[in-house]
Order: structure tokens, then C-alpha cells, then sequence
């Protein structure tokens, strides 16, 4: 049977909501590091929603997907809402990738993918990342070194710093775009990340 009541959409009351309020909601690998993340945006026009992998730590693109189709079933969304399938390539085989990114697109869903892994998109923030970065452990290990001559600090997955990258969040999405160089692609085939895609309307709005 149809769900018929669906839930109200998710919106922060706490902000100052107007009418025409849209949602980018957010279905993430990560536990912990991407829901930090994007607790930086505080924008009452585009707010975000983040749907992290829960306990049970199934986080591969099936379950991200799956997830992201019952949160639509769920919530009573407005044709202008956003959802968005963020995932990395690093331990993911092609096979796997194309599969789930052609069913996302096939629900008109949004794909904000990085290569290797989510961390491409934080150290953006400060450098533009090259060929020499191209395993997720090389990217974490530039941007703890980063990390720690701007600000003395290391990269803590499970305690993200957001206050060391709120300042770069403009140069973080001019370098993602500068490795775009097809933008119409579902994953990038070289390092770079589409998480610029939803964080300019955060921005920008």
C-alpha cells in the first residue's frame, strides 16, 4: 500500500524560514565527518539535511541509495528540494559505481561524488590537489600537515574542526571546479570532488 501521510519536511525551526525554504538533503558513506561538515551552513533559503550511515555501518552505495529513496517516501518534499547521493570512489569498483549513479540519476537524484574520498573536498579548503594525492591516505596525510601549519591542529575524522575551514569554503569550491573538467560526468575519474555542486548554493543564497 502507498504511504499516504507522509511526514512534514525537515526544516529548522530555530532559523528564520521563509515560504520559498528549499532542502538539499544529504544521503552520506560517512558516519560522522560529513554531518559535522555541513553543520557549518546556517542559511534560512537552503538549509541541509544530512543522513548519515548509521550504526550498522552499511555504507555501500546500495544502502546510501536505499536510504535517500525512504527518506523521499517519508517526508512530504517540495518539488524544488534537492536530494543529493554523496559517496567516494576509493573502495568502490567501477562496476558498483556505475550501477548505483545510473539508478540515482534514473530517481532524479543528484550525485556529489569524490575522488578518492570526501577528504579531496576538505582539503580543497587550502590547496588544489594533484595526481600525487590520489589515495584517500595521501589526501588525509596533506590535509593534516595543512591543518597543522594554518591552524596547529591535526585532522580528527570523528571531531571535525569546522572552524578551520569555514573561512575557505569560497576557495575550497573554485579549486573543486578548477579538477572538474567534466562537470556532467557522474564521478570524476581523476582526484577532484563534486561536493562543490551543493555547497555553492550554500554559499551564494
Amino acid at each position: 500500500m502507498a504511504l499516504t501521510h507522509r511526514k512534514k519536511r525537515p526544516i529548522d525551526r530555530s532559523l528564520e524560514v521563509v515560504g520559498d525554504t528549499r532542502l538539499l538533503i544529504i544521503a552520506t558513506e560517512g558516519r560522522i565527518t560529513e554531518k559535522q561538515y555541513f553543520a557549518l551552513f546556517r542559511n534560512r533559503r537552503v538549509q541541509v539535511k544530512v543522513i548519515p550511515t548509521g550504526e550498522d555501518n552499511k555504507s555501500s552505495p546500495e544502502y546510501i541509495l536505499r536510504r535517500l529513496k525512504d527518506f523521499r517516501q517519508e517526508y512530504d518534499l517540495k518539488a524544488d528540494d534537492e536530494l543529493w547521493l554523496m559517496i567516494d570512489v576509493d573502495r568502490w569498483k567501477d562496476k558498483k559505481l556505475k550501477s548505483v549513479t545510473k539508478e540515482a540519476k534514473d530517481c532524479d537524484f543528484q550525485l556529489a561524488v569524490s575522488n578518492p574520498c570526501f577528504e579531496t573536498w576538505l582539503l580543497c579548503h587550502y590547496i588544489l590537489p594533484t595526481i600525487t594525492t590520489s589515495t584517500c591516505q595521501k589526501i588525509t596525510e596533506q590535509l593534516n600537515d595543512e591543518l597543522k601549519n594554518l591552524h596547529n591542529c591535526g585532522y580528527n575524522k570523528a571531531k571535525l574542526n569546522t572552524d578551520c575551514f569555514k573561512s575557505y569554503v569560497k576557495q575550497a569550491v573554485q579549486n573543486a571546479k578548477q579538477l572538474d573538467n567534466n562537470p556532467k560526468a557522474r564521478w570524476l575519474n581523476q582526484v577532484g570532488t563534486h561536493v562543490y555542486k551543493i555547497v555553492e548554493q550554500l554559499v551564494i543564497n
